[in-house]
Parts: structure tokens; sequence; C-alpha cells
């Protein structure tokens, strides 16, 4: 039978601290499932807290069961944190053979702790060279591929192993040196029953301090107080534990957000994005010239109805790669329909409006879409100037009315609208660049 003489509370509130960042790392993965290495780490944090629960008990003697329980648990710890990190794409290498090979290194080593009947404290100091060594070569792995963040987390955990088997319990002289007397306990019983007896098996510890709180005199509990300088290294590894999983949910929702606001046939913005972009750079254009094109692909029913989808996908493709590659450093691109594209040029002139234009129309035009399409696909365009104090909504007005003119007036030609809607002469001026019925 086990017999509990002490209980460090401080390292039981360390191990309910982990137990509730391992159901919230299981709540992140419920959210959002993407996140499949939360469910490793949650794992790690749940035998983090069976090892904090039980690798501080003072027990009545050495339960050689306790000690090979609870220094396995730090160990398949670590393994579950390596196992994330791959699954996260901190590392490109499986951690398998540095689990086994580690993992043979415990058993050698609390095998031969077995055996030589080592104390507590033996244990304390030795218990943890395993899980170090791999915690180190997994560190290495990490910093190769320029994981940094993660690659600190491990170096700080592995300092505070460092530390905590240095100075708890009792320090590195205590195991180093012949310990020949019997554990101190404290809140005993003596003979009756009399709880106001206690039993002292050696002298009373030193006062208490930072390092050694000793509970107050009298009746009490057997519960020991170390506030030390190890519980607070776990509580602070803990916290850039959190960090980091709040650095991946915040980089996970900007990832979400980047995808709810990109076409994902053609990686331009969506419409609702580009209108959006395009009412900012509008209101903050402050009389410089910016010049709105707007592109239609002639006869698309036509691709989808003789050549199929998804010939009519590779077209849809090369004409939003063609607008994302030579709008890339002049304004914003977007596709506001099903063929048709917008792309808002900021100061820029008319001259280098058209330029653009026809760029675009001549590269689609000499694209090679495959036998399936058995014409040269064409593309029409209509501009228009941003006139002072104009909305966008005015603005795509007038662009579309040119792209229908274009369209009207043969296709693959590119029309530009005049500077007033109510203009008489419209859709003059025009400038046809090139031109098939």
């Amino acid at each position: 039978m086990i017999e509990v003489a002490q209980v460090d509370v401080f390292s039981l509130a360390a191990a309910v601290t982990a137990l509730l960042l391992a159901v919230a790392l299981l709540v992140a993965y419920a959210i959002n499932h993407r996140l499949k290495a939360f469910v490793w780490w949650a794992g790690s944090f749940g035998l983090l807290a069976l090892w904090l629960a039980t690798a501080t008990l003072r027990l009545e003697k050495p339960v050689v069961a306790v000690l090979w329980f609870s220094w396995g648990s730090f160990y398949a710890a670590a393994c579950l944190v390596a196992y994330g990190l791959y699954r996260e794409g901190a590392t490109r290498t499986s951690p398998l053979g540095r689990m086994l090979v580690c993992g043979l290194l415990f058993v050698g080593m609390a095998t031969a702790l077995t055996v030589l009947h080592a104390r507590p404290h033996h244990w304390f100091l030795l218990g943890p060279i395993p899980t170090l060594v791999f915690m180190a070569w997994s560190a290495v792995l990490v910093y190769r591929v320029g994981a940094w963040a993660y690659g600190l987390v491990l170096v700080a955990g592995i300092a505070t192993v460092t530390l905590l088997s240095l100075i708890h319990p009792g320090g590195l002289a205590r195991a180093l040196s012949p310990d020949r007397t019997p554990p101190h306990l404290r809140g005993g019983f003596g003979e009756g029953g009399d709880p106001g007896t206690a039993i002292s098996l050696n002298p009373p510890p030193p006062p208490g301090g930072l390092f050694n709180f000793a509970p107050p005199p009298g009746p009490h509990p057997p519960v020991e107080q170390p506030l030390t300088v190890t519980l607070i290294t776990v509580v602070a590894l803990l916290a850039m534990a959190i960090a980091l999983v709040m650095r991946d949910m915040l980089s996970e929702l900007d990832r979400m957000r980047e995808r709810s606001s990109i076409d994902a046939m053609t990686g331009l913005l969506n419409r609702a994005t580009f209108e959006e972009t395009a009412a900012i750079l509008l209101r903050d254009a402050g009389g410089r010239p910016v010049h709105l094109v707007l592109f239609d692909i002639d006869h698309f029913k036509r691709v989808n109805d003789t050549a199929g989808h998804a010939a009519g996908d590779r077209v849809i493709s090369r004409l939003g790669q063609l607008l994302r590659d030579l709008s890339a450093s002049r304004g914003i691109a977007g596709r506001v329909g099903g063929e048709e594209f917008a792309v808002l040029l900021a100061d820029s002139d008319l001259g280098a409006a058209r330029q653009f234009a026809d760029a675009i129309r001549v590269e689609l035009s000499a694209s090679d879409f495959g036998d399936d399409i058995g014409w040269g696909v064409t593309a029409s365009a209509g501009i228009a100037r941003h006139l002072a104090d104009e909305n966008l909504h005015s603005l795509t007005a007038r662009a579309d009315k040119a792209l229908y003119a274009a369209k009207e007036s043969g296709r693959d030609r590119i029309i530009v609208a005049p500077d007033t809607e109510g203009a008489q002469d419209w859709p003059s001026p025009t400038v046809r660049l090139a031109g098939s019925a």
C-alpha cells in the first residue's frame, strides 16, 4: 500500500494548469480540425500533469512503480510534443527513431536506478536525462528548418528541466552527499491519535523562505508548500506554450481570412474584397490619376458549351494569372463575376491604362489552351478615369458601359469611357488597338 506523507500543493496546482491547457487545446482542435498538432500537444500536457502530480510526492518509502510511472509520463510527454511539431510542419523528420533511441536510454537509466535502490532525489537528478537528450535532439532539427519560436520553447524546456533536477528536492549537494537521515514528516499523530503530538524523525528544517516555505506550527494536514524557482519556470514554460498556441490560432485565422477574400481559381481578390479595397483606394487618391479597367472574356459561353467547363476554367485561370503578374505593382485586381475581371490602376494616366489593357488582351489571345478549344480566345475591355468626388459605383458603371460598347463593336478591343456619363458622342473617344469580328 502506498502511503503519502506529504503533497507539494504547488506542483498539484501546476498539474491542474497543464490539464486546463490540454482541454483548451482540444477545444481549439474541435473548433478547427486543421490544427492537428493540437491533439498531440493536448496529450503531452495531460502526461505533463501526471508527472507534476507524482514526481514531487513525499512517500513514506520509495515506490519504484510510482517513479517509473512518473518519469515515463514525463518522457512520453516530450515524445508527443515532438510528434506534434512534426505534424505541425516545424520539423521534416519523423521523431519515431529518436523516440526509440531515447526510450531505450530511459529504460536503461530507470533500471539502473531501480537495481541500485536509488533514493528519490537521485531519480530527480538522473531521471530527466533521457528526456533532455530527446528534447535537445529535437531542438537541433527544429532550428535547422528555421522554426525559431518552437526551438525557443524547447530550449526553455531544457533549461527548466535541468534547473528542476538540480535544485529540487534538496539540491544537487544532497544527491551527491550521503543521506542517512530518514525523511522529515510534519503533521503526524502520536499515540492515541492525539493530533497535537507531532512525530519528528529528524530535526526540523531550517526556517522557511522563498525556496522552502514551512507550514505554520500546530495540527495541520501533512502538506508542504515549497514556492521554488523551478515551479515558477514551469509556469513560465506553460505561458510560453500558451503564447505559441495563440500565435498558431491567429495565423490560422489570418489564413482563413485570406481564403475568404481571395478567389480560389485565380488568386485575385473576390468581388466583395475588391470593392472594399477599391473604395479605400479611391478615397485616398487625393487627386492622383486612377483608372478602372474592366475585362470580359469573349464568347465564354461558347468555350464552356463546346470544350467543357474544364477548358473554361483554364481560360479563367490564365487571365487571372496575367492580371496578377501585370498588375502586381500597379494596382489591385479582382474577379468580379464568372468571366469578368476588374483592375484599379493607381497613379496611372490614360496612356498607361491603355497599354496595360492591351498587354493583357494580346497575351490572352496568344495563349494556348489545348486542342479542345479550336479558336483563339480573346477579351474585351472598358476603361474609365476616376473623376473628382466620384464613388466606386459610378466609376464602375461608366467602365461597364465602355466594356459593353467594346462587345457591341466586335469584341477583342478596348474602349475608353468619356469623362462625363451624359456625353453625346458616346462611346467616343475610343481606341481600337486590334480586333476581330
